[in-house]
């Protein structure tokens, strides 16, 4: 039996009798390999480049990176793994709202659009701000480093769904039946998930380094304010 078609029936299986812990599974361990693979190219100097401005004024201060980071792993495969359902339940309410018509049927184009149109309106932005709110709260365990996180990475990340994931989305909504359309989107979405993990990592990162900086100029403007008075 070929290898994928097998996969692809242990799926289906799974899917028809646990359709939500199937989803969640799935989209955990392509949340695990997309943060590994982040992990693969996140240091090197030429990728480094190309962060955004914001993210890099004090990459020379940069904690150094531990050669792989699991708990970073974790985090990010345990994120994905709790949002499968919200996912697939979207992805149900799309199917209700613009029902596609059968094979051959005319309007298959325009219901695909208008869910993609949709998806790319309501869905992308606010799932954004639900990974660097989940993400800023975990890693800081506050509501500043939620602020930095929107301040330094969301726009950049929005900005770069809208180049990637229109495309992807109208293929997703037109092709694959809703049992797919997830691990089709986990599944290309590794790159994506990759640069997500990469551009929160350098968010973090550089709020180290400021907070840092921050720290050691304190004694130094305590000395100051003592020699004044």
């Amino acid at each position: 039996m070929n290898p994928l078609r097998g996969l692809r029936n242990v799926y289906n299986r799974s899917y028809n009798k646990r359709p939500i812990i199937t989803l969640c599974i799935t989209n955990g361990i392509l949340g695990a390999l997309s943060d590994g693979l982040a992990q693969a190219i996140t240091y090197r100097n030429n990728h480094a480049q190309q962060l955004p401005e914001q993210l890099k004024q004090h990459r020379e201060d940069w904690p150094p990176q531990p050669k792989y980071d699991v708990y970073r792993t974790f985090r990010f495969a345990l994120y994905n793994f709790s949002i499968a359902p919200l996912v697939g339940k979207w992805y149900m309410v799309l199917d209700k709202y613009f029902p596609m018509p059968g094979v051959g049927k005319p309007g298959r184009d325009l219901v695909a659009i208008k869910r993609m149109v949709t998806d790319q309106a309501i869905f992308a932005p606010s799932s954004l701000v639900m990974f660097f709110t989940v993400m800023g709260l975990i890693e800081s365990g506050n509501w500043q480093g939620v602020q930095e996180k929107f301040r330094d990475a969301y726009s950049t990340a929005l900005l770069a769904n809208y180049s990637v994931w229109p495309l992807v989305q109208l293929i997703n909504f037109k092709i694959m039946p809703l049992q797919y359309r997830l691990p089709f989107v986990s599944s290309l979405g590794i790159l994506w998930n990759a640069y997500l993990s990469w551009i929160n990592n350098a968010s973090k990162k550089e709020e180290e380094a400021i907070e840092k900086e921050q720290e050691e100029q304190q004694p130094q403007l305590y000395h100051k304010k003592e020699q004044i008075a």
